[in-house]
């Protein structure tokens, strides 16, 4: 289930050099958590790479907004093990490391 228009409260960007030359704008974002019955659900999105997720359910809110940041970090952990190149927008020469994914989305 996905709501509608979620306010996302965090967002990273990081740019994606394909192989082929082609650059792709990925954006990491993440909403507020919202109550469901019997649980509680976080909006997440990985633009540039997945579509918008299903909204990612815990038993909390915080729970819930965890969950959604432990998956942002591991699909983009996944790209990085497949030999994919990840860079600050702003700055090339500053590629994404597993170390710099652990530092900002936290350890898998």
């Amino acid at each position: 289930m996905k709501i509608e228009n979620p306010g996302f409260i965090a967002t990273e960007d990081i740019l994606w050099l394909q192989a082929d030359g082609t650059e792709v704008l990925i954006q990491a974002a993440i909403g507020v958590p919202y109550r469901r019955p019997n649980a509680w659900a976080c909006p997440t999105a990985l633009a540039g790479v997945d579509r918008r997720y299903s909204d990612i359910v815990g038993e909390s809110s915080m729970q819930s907004l965890n969950l959604a940041i432990r998956l942002i970090r591991q699909r983009l952990g996944h790209l990085l093990d497949k030999g994919e190149i990840l860079v600050h927008p702003h700055d090339r020469t500053s590629h994404w490391t597993l170390a710099a994914l652990d530092a900002v989305f936290g350890r898998v």
